[in-house]
């Protein structure tokens, strides 16, 4: 273990914990999904939480490269800023819009070249769940 991954392991700890509280500000859903908009966030800060304690608390025995290599730096560092970006956006610009947005970026960031492949791996997601959650800024545009 070495004290970068200590240093990443607060990190992931402080953003899953940030991700963890932001997915329990999402309002119950009134009618649809039994589990509601709330889980998928919710299970996402836990996890990310668990792993980030784990990298603070995992003995000292493993030799190795450390977690996160000097060259994965800016893409970890950018996708952590754009996940608390999508966490703190969703409640006012509404799931389909942040969660397209959010997935487009994502998918170019971690290396998806074909800026149509992005947008239709985002599209995907976002339409086809069938998950019940608010629309936000698009029932502006008589989306709803």
């Amino acid at each position: 273990m070495t004290k970068a991954d200590r240093v990443w392991g607060v990190v992931i700890l402080v953003f899953g914990g940030i991700y963890l509280l932001e997915g329990i500000r999402i309002p119950p859903a009134a009618i649809g999904d039994p589990l509601g908009p709330r889980t998928f966030p919710t299970i996402l800060g836990i996890v990310m939480a668990a792993c980030g304690a784990y990298l603070i608390a995992r003995p000292e025995a493993r030799m190795g490269p450390p977690a996160l290599q000097r060259q994965f730096f800016r893409p970890v560092l950018t996708l952590s800023i754009l996940l608390i970006a999508y966490a703190l956006s969703i409640a006012w610009m509404g799931y389909l819009l942040a969660t397209f947005l959010f997935l487009l970026a994502s998918a170019c960031i971690m290396g998806e070249r074909s800026p149509i492949r992005a947008m239709v791996i985002a599209l995907l997601f976002t339409r086809f769940l069938n998950i019940p959650l608010p629309i936000g800024l698009l029932t502006h545009l008589g989306l709803s």
